[in-house]
């Protein structure tokens, strides 16, 4: 849900010098010869004017050059005319009825609400209106036979896969939009029998009038679509495959001939599609093929595949072609969009419109459905410069590129500081081109400075330095490090490597080789948040990282402070797992005191006692003569505590599974539907849990809707033996916890859950994990399995071995003070989960069942896989 751009044709309408008219523009627009609006942009100094606007698309209004826009998700809108100061012209979901850009949404989006997007499932009781795209088409044909419009394309959803995309049209940029179409689907099934999703009462079948899936079958535009790959084999929706019909963008050719829409969301990934410029209709390929320039898979409906798939992360795309270079630019963003989501923006290029996309180490983006983080340049991730503020989730971006070369990234921005919550504002960065032809991405906002030549005597000197790395959704701050760039062209501080300077034509390029990785960029000189001029430096390497530069001076207080601050972020304020204690950061050296050596010691080793412990740790800074000390409290979890465990050794009444020893809950768990205890020739007594194709949450063991109510920050685990079928799906739930209501009976958030497949997730009071890991569940064959949720994220072990960990802040999670938290989780199952409508584990035997209300660490997931006690002090297992 984000995005926009400002097409090249509209860009070429800017600034005035000499004016001619043209023929078929709407209302005697003008077609400027000249000069670039942004290339006389003054410098902006001082307090800058903020918007809020999520999944912002930027676009410059042809009809008053340097005015630009930014139309996003929830009917928002915000201008410019100097690419720093915005104004809101409205706000989310403001004057819906009435709205400036929308007009009355509940009539002219009525026909894309039969499908999704308002009073429904996830938006019940609202609208989800997301990421519009505005384009100028010259080649647009009114009823009239006039040309030109410009073309506003919208989303609407309902569900994670149930949405739908279409257009409006205007004479005018902010205003006056018609309803046209509603061109793109997602989320229906071909079961043979009504099916709902989520908590909706809507018939998702294909062949309803409420989409025109059939009508096109009907024309022959497309062939059957009930033989397309988006259906699994059960006719539900194949998700892995087909995507999510939100978040369009749109664009025209390097010439200017041809239209197309990219979007999609996680699910089957980004697709792109053409459209008919004279109608802004799709061009339906109508027949599955591959397409013969990029070698992607073209689907009949969905149209050519680019980028991701098999629910990986990857959203908004934006594509926006670059005369200079010659490449089409793909941007999109993985993570989660909330503050502490981990939403990264990536980037790929190619010669063609429709691929393939390649990243800085030559991936393909097509390849990106699995293990995505390998794939794409990271442009920015979570950060914070040394007394300035920290920055979060900034994302779902579009780009702007005007006729004199100037290049800008415009996205949303949240922020590190917790007061803020979940509140954004629209940022955006000047871009400049590198010796490779990628777009290093400034290190500060932009107030329309100028880049230039540098003296190297500028240049020289000690700068923070980040590395803003590959991870796809990690939500935790990046580490900010000080790097020296000598006169030598060595490298010291922190890291250590070379580095040089060449001057060109337009800027002085930066080529820096660190850890055998080469970052090539620009120097640029620039405003930071504390309103003080600085050196920064901004680079891309060949291995898809993005790093940034900025200097400083210091004294050798000044630099006990940063190191202070640096160990700030990193020291947990509660832990069951080793600390990490440093001796030295950035040439302060520490050292380390414990006041509970025997729970935490001063090299950081960690040992839990029988209730939580407050430990004080006393470092002491030194650099020269100066020396600062500060105290650290660190509480020490409690050794683990079985909630619930079920082992199956006893016999069964009516239904009724009893607890086994050391259990803190003693209410006995319930076999539903066709679920049993049957005895298996390898470990006696187990769980089977069997199931039909598409029974969903009908058979499973129900524990004690209480199992989790009482679980803190210190998190919970979920310990089991599986022996999981051949044809089990791979999302059926092993665990799944969520709530249900009087009202709403078939599950909601919060949710905690691991799947088949091994894939960890919690999804609670606005925050989110997904631990996916690379190791699958052997099927047939007995193994052990443990995920862990604390408020540093999750963990998945396999047979006592930590196969992934999805690193990042989900402590709002776990605050039982929020009424979404996972405490509320009241229905919990061993064997089925269908908040996302998976059907129920077929033929699969559990053992060992158990819930702790910690997360365990690694020797202790080590001891529980091979059937050791943990509530007990662990000495004697050494």
């Amino acid at each position: 849900m984000r995005k926009k751009m400002v097409n090249k044709v509209a860009l070429a309408l800017t600034a005035v010098m000499s004016v001619t008219a043209v023929e078929g523009l709407p209302g005697g627009l003008k077609m400027v010869n000249a000069a670039d609006s942004t290339v006389n942009l003054k410098k902006v100094t001082g307090q800058i004017n903020r918007a809020s606007v999520h999944d912002p698309s930027i676009f410059e209004d042809p009809n008053n050059p340097g005015t630009f826009y930014a139309f996003g998700s929830h009917i928002a809108t915000a201008k410019t005319t100097d690419l720093a100061n915005w104004s809101q012209v409205s706000s989310d979901y403001q004057s819906a009825s009435n709205n400036k850009i929308y007009g009355n949404i509940d009539e002219n989006l009525k026909e894309s609400f039969k499908w999704a997007g308002k009073n429904d499932a996830d938006c019940k009781n609202g609208y989800a209106v997301w990421a519009p795209d505005v384009i100028y088409n010259p080649q647009y044909t009114w009823d009239d036979g006039s040309k030109g419009a410009y073309m506003l394309y919208y989303c609407t959803s309902s569900t994670w896969r149930r949405s739908c995309i279409g257009y409006m049209v205007s004479k005018k940029v902010d205003g006056d939009y018609k309803y046209v179409d509603t061109i793109m689907y997602s989320g229906f099934t071909n079961t043979g029998k009504v099916e709902h999703d989520g908590n909706s009462t809507k018939d998702t079948t294909w062949t309803t009038d409420n989409l025109h899936l059939k009508k096109l079958v009907d024309k022959g535009v497309i062939e059957d679509m009930s033989t397309d790959k988006c259906f699994n084999k059960d006719g539900s929706w194949n998700n892995n495959y087909a995507p999510n019909a939100i978040d369009p963008n749109i664009f025209f050719d390097k010439n200017n001939n041809k239209m197309y829409m990219s979007y999609g969301s996680w699910s089957g990934g980004i697709f792109i599609l053409e459209l008919n410029p004279s109608t802004g209709e799709p061009v339906y390929p109508g027949k599955d093929s591959v397409d013969p320039v990029s070698k992607n898979v073209v689907d009949r409906y969905f149209g050519t595949h680019i980028a991701g798939g098999n629910h990986q992360s990857g959203e908004g795309p934006y594509i926006k072609y670059d005369k200079e270079t010659g490449y089409y630019y793909f941007y999109e963003t993985y993570g989660g969009l909330t503050a502490s989501g981990g939403y990264n923006m990536r980037l790929f290029r190619s010669e063609n419109p429709t691929g393939p996309y390649l990243d800085a180490a030559g991936r393909n983006a097509n390849q990106s459905g699995v293990n995505c983080g390998k794939y794409g340049i990271k442009l920015i991730g979570n950060y914070q410069f040394y007394g300035q503020p920290g920055y979060k989730a900034a994302g779902h971006n579009s780009a702007l590129i005007t006729e004199a070369g100037n290049h800008y990234l415009v996205s949303h921005q949240r922020f590190a500081d917790p007061l803020r919550g979940e509140g954004h504002e629209i940022r955006v960065r000047q871009q400049f081109m590198n010796q490779d032809k990628w777009p290093v991405t400034a290190v500060y906002e932009n107030r329309n400075e100028k880049i230039s030549h540098y003296d190297t005597k500028e240049v020289l000197g000690t700068y923070e330095y980040i590395n803003h790395g590959t991870s796809a959704t990690s939500g935790t701050m990046l580490t900010t490090e000080s790097i020296t760039l000598n006169a030598d062209g060595t490298i010291s501080g922190d890291l250590v490597g070379t580095w040089k300077k060449e001057d060109t034509q337009k800027c002085d390029y930066i080529t820096i080789n660190i850890n055998n990785v080469t970052s090539k960029g620009v120097f640029f000189k620039q405003e930071n948040d504390n309103g003080k001029e600085v050196m920064t430096f901004t680079a891309i390497g060949n291995n898809n990282e993005s790093v940034w530069g900025s200097k400083f001076e210091q004294t050798d207080e000044e630099a006990i402070d940063r190191a202070i601050s640096a160990v700030d972020k990193k020291l947990p304020s509660q832990t069951r797992e080793n600390i990490k204690l440093p001796n030295e950061v950035s040439g302060i050296s520490i050292k380390w005191k414990s006041d509970k050596p025997k729970i935490i010691s001063d090299t950081g080793v960690v040992k839990s006692a029988k209730k939580d412990t407050k430990v004080s740790l006393k470092a002491t800074f030194s650099k020269g003569k100066i020396q600062k000390t500060k105290k650290y409290v660190v509480t020490v979890n409690k050794r683990a505590s079985k909630i619930v465990g079920y082992d199956f050794e006893k016999s069964v009444k009516k239904n009724k599974v009893s607890v086994s020893k050391c259990a803190q809950n003693k209410e006995k768990a319930t076999l539903i539907g066709n679920t049993k205890v049957v005895k298996d020739k390898e470990r006696g007594r187990v769980l089977l849990v069997q199931s039909n194709p598409k029974d969903k949450r009908n058979n499973y063991l129900a524990l004690p809707s209480d199992t989790l109510k009482k679980v803190n920050q210190a998190g919970f685990t979920v310990s089991m033996w599986v022996n999981a079928s051949g044809d089990t799906f791979e999302h059926s739930a092993l665990f799944e916890a969520d709530q249900v209501t009087t009202e709403k009976t078939f599950g909601q958030y919060p949710m905690t859950r691991i799947g088949t497949n091994l894939i960890g997730r919690v999804n609670a009071a606005n925050n989110y994990s997904d631990a996916i890991p690379k190791d699958l569940l052997q099927r047939g064959k007995w193994q052990h399995v443990i995920y862990t949720v604390n408020n540093n994220g999750i963990k998945v072990y396999l047979n006592g071995q930590l196969i992934v960990y999805d690193e990042k802040d989900i402590s709002s999670c776990l605050d039982s003070t929020k009424s979404d938290s996972i405490q509320k989780a009241n229905n919990v199952m061993v064997g089925a989960g269908a908040i996302w409508n998976d059907e129920d584990c077929r033929n699969t035997k559990f053992d060992d069942i158990a819930v702790y209300d910690v997360a365990v660490t690694e020797k202790e997931a080590a001891l529980l896989y091979e059937g050791k006690d943990i509530t007990k002090d662990l000495k004697k297992y050494k």
